[in-house]
């Protein structure tokens, strides 16, 4: 059972009904007791009242976030936020920070062994299928003819490393379409550019889908 998910419930359940029974004692009770009851009612809503506190510094430290999740935490808030919110515009800005951490420039990303690079990509190479999603969905989206000359003049050793990250994400199809229209339509790019543009979409809900269903791997 996830403790985590529980105590926001136990919590809630307990400081109601201490603060109910604190309220009892202080209008129901205190007033007709005599001086000795007074002072026992008192020290009850005492225990009560640390109860509620205790209960809420536990609540703070259980559900405290330890480790910095690299798509979740809130630089704002210091925590990380409910994998629920997290969006493709969180994923590409931290996307683009990971990619000055593993390469000077675009060129060095197509050019050199970037994809092969155990020391890079984290644990079990998690990184890896993220790294090719994102190098194709820059090439949509900044759609510039310097971009898409990286993709047309890269070695046949770059795009299988490629090919073999997408299908480390879990991509079949899109890989062996892609494979297809790369190895066929050199001399036609246009068609290779549509193939990607037309992906932009897919390739955006992928990457987040990797994420979340791998969130943890991400600490």
């Amino acid at each position: 059972m996830n403790l985590k998910k529980i105590l926001p419930v136990i919590v809630a359940v307990v400081g109601v009904l201490s603060l109910v029974g604190a309220l009892l004692i202080l209008i129901l009770a205190l007033p007709k007791a005599d001086a000795a009851y007074k002072r026992v009612l008192e020290i009850l809503v005492s225990v009560l009242m640390l109860l509620l506190a205790g209960l809420a510094a536990l609540y703070l430290y259980i559900t405290r976030d330890s480790d910095p999740n690299f798509f979740l935490f809130d630089r704002a808030k210091k925590r990380n936020m409910p994998v629920e919110n997290l969006n493709f515009e969180i994923v590409n800005e931290r996307m683009n920070f990971y990619l000055t951490r593993v390469c000077e420039s675009s060129e060095q990303l197509w050019r050199g062994d970037v994809l092969e690079s155990d020391r890079k990509l984290g644990f079990r190479r998690v990184y890896r299928p993220l790294l090719a999603y994102k190098m194709l969905y820059d090439l949509a989206e900044k759609n510039e003819d310097s971009y898409w000359e990286l993709l047309l003049s890269a070695s046949p050793a770059t795009l299988n490393s490629l090919f073999s990250a997408l299908e480390q994400g879990g991509e079949r199809e899109m890989v062996k379409a892609f494979r297809y229209i790369v190895d066929n339509y050199r001399n036609n790019p246009e068609k290779i550019k549509d193939f990607v543009c037309g992906n932009m979409r897919y390739v955006r809900g992928r990457m987040l889908g990797y994420i979340k269903r791998n969130i943890e791997l991400f600490y």
